[in-house]
Parts: structure tokens; C-alpha cells; sequence
């Protein structure tokens, strides 16, 4: 007779913050003891682990929005019901504490007495790239790009273009095959973890305690160190309140912000995950019985409105002023949702960064921050050898350009918006000038990281071209040699050097005081430069005032 395969469940555990008092203050006040629907402690058995509470929640019914509103055209719909039951299980595990939740048990649950992130953390100890199955994530810059991916059997992220580097990753999903933590089937980590087991307690009490050791006591695996970088911040915490003032001045475009201990790295409009913007026709900014319309979707367009609507220089507008996408009809295509959901806002000094990013406040770790400077103080800084000319804040680039090649005539040639033939047809830029050295340049302003990462692609993808496309490399020695002979060399050599020339004010560094996104961008463009054999190398040009 065959064995009988013991009773799984999958376990949905979130860990209790150190500084939470009782289980009693894990829960949300209406579920505590004398709370409206009070979750009671049922006994356990001998088998139970000591101190272990088990909290089942009574079956609540609510009928339907849909069996509401077409009551009227079918009769007795309204009779139907959906029933909904939780429960809590508090786990003691080594030191800490655990809520194990079942059904709707999360929602019970106080989100402030809630470690922020410790799946995730698990996930970048114990999850090996190949193991990757599912993620969820959102672009921590102007794009505010978010996606949602389900890696194929036998793929893995790499494969698809995927790189965890810049993204507030939500979700992840994979099999854990590390020592201590072999588990069946598929683990989901996000704020909590969850997972399949025995139903024996004992044994998620010591698959958790293996999860707390491994996040206590390892590093993150490589390719998910940003991951583990992003330290989430209680909304209650001071530095949250100030970070919260220092977005409100930003805003609203108040207050001394040459004196302010954070100096804004972006601050940019961008919408909530639910909403559509191709669906979007104006978005409805509403501060109590007064609206304001944008028809534009930008941060200038959004600091007309508040202007208009006499906006007060207070942390309380973040939450008070509400925002609604609505479409050519003017009906909601998407959740009415408050102003800080709008936003994202990178800020810090020399040892620290921040971002706000769906509503939420994180501290970039410092030892990420570090790491991440080392990285880009490899890149050559050429700025005294090439000797660009400086420019001035109303300087288009395509004047700039023509001006260094005027000024730097014999030692840089224009290229700029002279289109270079591929093989499969297409026509490109090889370079905005090139240095008779060899020195692929190409040059932008930085007025954001979506200008900087069009800037590092670029570069990139020209000398990636130039390396394997011969159609595209024997146009461009063409070109070059019939514009000016004494390039020729010039070409013939290229690509061996690419050329980040960036044009910044005084008061940011090069590449230190970049945004992290695009300080991450510019590592991960050099580093596919370098595996081409192109050496790549930085120039700053100064902005001058007009």
C-alpha cells in the first residue's frame, strides 16, 4: 500500500517589526480585542508550538457591485453573496515574530508593524537568476515604466532584456533550491514570503528561522543587489516627514532649496500602475470643492494647477489633493488616487538618497551608493585632454556641436546628424563629433535621466555597429574620409573609445551627482562597452549661465 503523501498548505508570512509591543499591536484597532470585529484566540493543542495564537476571523458576506447594479434587469441577483473568511497565526520564530495568514488574514493586519520587504530580502539571498519565474517592477526613473513578466520553463530573465538594476521590484516569483531552504514548488516574494509546506507547524517555524539566518547573516546574490538596496521607510519616521516638506517645496517651487540639506535629483509627473495614459484624454486635480484640469501630463503642467488652486505650502496636500484620469468622455479610467501616487522624486547629499516612487519613501543604502561610485570612478574622465568648449543654458545641441567642431577645427570633425548606412537598411547617427584620436563623442545636456539614458544607448548601440556591421563601418570611413582626409586614421580605428560628453551646471558632479537611475544606466552601458573591446570615458561641459 502506497504511502500517504502528508497535507500541504501554502503559507503566507509576513515578519512582525522588533519594535512592535504585542501581537495585539500587529492588528489594525478594529480587530483587536474590543474592536468591532474582534479576531479571538482559539486554544491550541499539545501539537501547536509553544506561544504559537491562531486568530480565525467570523465569515463576512457583501453582495456583489455587479449583482447590485444588474439587479434591476435580472431580479434576485441581489441575493447573492460572496463570503469571505481570515485568520491570523502568530509564529514565534528564534527572536521574532511571524503573522502566517490565510484568506483574507493579511488585511487584518496594522501595514506599520510590517517589515516592508522581507520576502524580497529572502528572494536576493536564496533566488539564483535561473530560478526566476514571475516579477513585477517599476522603473525608478522619468519613464516610471512598470512591467510585469513570466519567465518561460527553462528561460531566464537575462534572456528577456530584464535587468533588476534601477527597479522598486514588487514581486518575485521562483523555486528556492539553496541549502537550508529547499522548498516545493513555487515561492512568492514581496513584503512577505510565501510558500508551500507540511502543515506541522514546526516545519514552517524552521524553514522561517532558516529565511531570518540567511537575510541576518548573508549578502545579496549578484543581479539583485539593487533589490536588497531599496529600504523601505515608515511613513512616521522623521526623516519621512522631512523628505515629505522637501517634496512639497519642490512642488510648489517654495522655500530656500539652496539651503536644504537634499538637492533634488528628479522630480518628475508620472501616473499610478492602474492607469492607462494612451486611454487618458485630461486628469482632473481636484483640493476639496475646487478642480483644476491638465490637459498637459508634466511636472510644470501639474505645478500650474496646484498654483491655481492657491495650494498651500503643507505636507497635508500630498494626501488632500486627489487626481482623476478621465477619458474623451469624461469618465474615471482609473482609481481616484492622491497627489504622492503622481510622483516621482529622487533626493540626497554625499552619503545619502532617496526615492519616492508609487506613494512610497525609500532609503537607497549607502554601502549600494558607495559600491556604485567605485564602479563609475573607473571611467576615465577626459574632460582636460579633450577640452570641449563650454556652453550656455539656452545652447541647442545642434549649435553646440557646430561650434566645438568650429572652434576644435583639425581636432574634432562634425558628425552630428550625418546618418551612416546598416546592413538592414537603416540609417544612423555614428557620433555627435568625432576626435581625430579615435574618440567616438557624443554629447548631451543633462536635463534628466531619460535624456541620459537616450545619451548612453546611443553610444553603445553606435559602437556595437561599428564593431560587427560592415556595411555601416566601411559608410562611415567613407564619410569621414570624404568630409575631412586627415580623420581617416580616426575612422579606420573606431570604435576604440566612446565619449559620454555631458553639458552640467557647476553645481552637480560628474558622474557622482547624477540620479542613481541614471548612475546605474551609465555602469551597465560601460560594462557592454568594455565586453565589445570599447573603452568608455566621460567629459564634462560646463553650462554657463545665458
Amino acid at each position: 500500500m502506497a504511502a500517504t503523501k502528508p497535507s500541504k498548505l501554502r503559507f503566507n508570512c509576513y515578519l512582525i517589526r522588533s519594535s512592535v509591543l504585542s501581537w495585539e499591536h500587529a492588528l489594525r484597532p478594529k480587530y483587536r480585542t474590543g474592536g468591532a470585529l474582534a479576531l479571538l484566540p482559539i486554544a491550541p493543542s499539545a501539537s501547536a508550538p509553544p506561544n504559537a495564537i491562531a486568530l480565525p476571523g467570523q465569515p463576512s458576506e457583501k453582495i456583489p457591485r455587479w449583482a447590485q447594479d444588474l439587479n434591476s434587469q435580472f431580479p434576485g441577483l441581489s441575493a447573492v453573496t460572496n463570503t469571505s473568511n481570515r485568520m491570523v497565526i502568530f509564529l514565534p520564530v528564534k527572536n521574532r515574530t511571524f503573522a502566517v495568514c490565510f484568506g483574507y488574514g493579511s488585511t487584518a493586519l496594522e501595514w506599520e508593524s510590517i517589515e516592508s520587504n522581507f520576502g524580497l530580502r529572502v528572494a536576493a539571498r536564496n533566488f539564483q537568476a535561473d530560478d526566476l519565474t514571475e516579477l513585477r517592477s517599476r522603473r525608478i526613473d522619468a519613464s516610471a515604466r512598470t512591467q510585469s513578466v513570466q519567465v518561460p520553463v527553462g528561460g531566464e530573465l537575462k534572456d528577456l532584456g530584464v535587468n533588476l538594476e534601477g527597479e522598486f521590484v514588487r514581486k518575485l516569483a521562483g523555486r528556492v533550491e539553496s541549502t537550508g531552504l529547499t522548498l516545493d514548488g513555487s515561492v512568492l516574494a514581496g513584503d512577505s514570503i510565501a510558500f508551500k509546506s507540511t502543515t506541522e507547524l514546526v516545519t514552517v517555524q524552521q524553514t522561517l528561522a532558516n529565511m531570518l539566518t540567511s537575510v541576518e547573516e548573508s549578502e545579496a546574490q549578484e543581479g539583485f543587489e539593487f533589490v536588497d538596496a531599496l529600504e523601505p521607510l515608515r511613513s512616521n519616521e522623521d526623516v519621512s516627514v522631512r523628505l515629505d516638506q522637501r517634496l512639497v517645496e519642490e512642488i510648489l517651487q517654495q522655500g530656500n532649496r539652496d539651503e536644504t540639506e537634499f538637492e533634488t535629483q528628479i522630480v518628475e509627473f508620472a501616473p499610478p500602475d492602474d492607469v492607462r495614459m494612451d486611454e487618458v484624454d485630461e486628469i482632473i486635480v481636484q483640493n476639496g470643492r475646487r478642480t483644476a484640469v491638465l490637459t498637459e501630463f508634466s511636472i510644470a503642467a501639474l505645478r500650474a494647477a496646484l498654483r491655481d488652486l492657491n495650494t498651500r505650502v503643507t505636507t497635508q496636500i500630498l494626501k488632500s489633493i486627489q487626481l482623476v484620469p478621465t477619458d474623451t468622455n469624461g469618465d474615471p479610467v482609473g482609481q481616484q488616487t492622491s497627489l504622492r501616487n503622481w510622483l516621482i522624486f529622487e533626493v540626497g547629499n554625499v552619503t545619502e538618497r532617496y526615492v519616492l516612487t508609487l506613494g512610497r519613501w525609500f532609503r537607497l543604502q549607502e554601502s549600494y551608493t558607495e559600491k556604485l561610485d567605485y564602479d563609475l570612478s573607473r571611467i576615465d574622465d577626459l574632460t582636460s585632454s579633450l577640452g570641449l568648449p563650454d556652453t550656455t543654458d539656452s545652447e541647442h545641441e545642434k549649435d553646440y556641436n557646430a561650434r566645438a567642431a568650429s572652434q576644435l577645427a583639425g581636432t574634432v570633425l562634425l558628425m552630428d546628424r550625418i546618418l551612416i548606412k546598416t546592413e538592414d537598411g537603416d540609417r544612423v547617427e555614428s557620433c555627435d563629433l568625432l576626435h581625430h584620436d579615435g574618440h567616438l563623442i557624443h554629447v548631451k545636456r543633462y536635463n534628466g535621466s531619460q535624456t541620459l539614458s537616450h545619451l548612453f544607448s546611443q553610444g553603445a548601440v553606435s559602437a556595437q555597429l561599428l564593431r560587427g556591421d560592415e556595411v555601416m563601418r566601411t559608410h562611415f570611413i567613407e564619410t569621414v574620409t570624404a568630409s575631412d582626409v586627415r580623420f581617416a586614421a580616426a575612422a579606420n580605428s573606431a570604435p576604440r573609445i566612446v565619449t559620454y560628453a555631458i553639458a552640467l551646471k557647476d553645481s552637480k558632479d560628474l558622474p557622482t551627482g547624477l540620479p542613481t537611475f541614471s548612475k546605474v544606466n551609465l555602469r551597465d552601458f560601460a560594462k557592454q562597452l568594455r565586453q565589445t573591446g570599447v573603452t568608455p570615458t566621460l567629459a564634462r561641459i560646463r553650462e554657463r549661465p545665458s
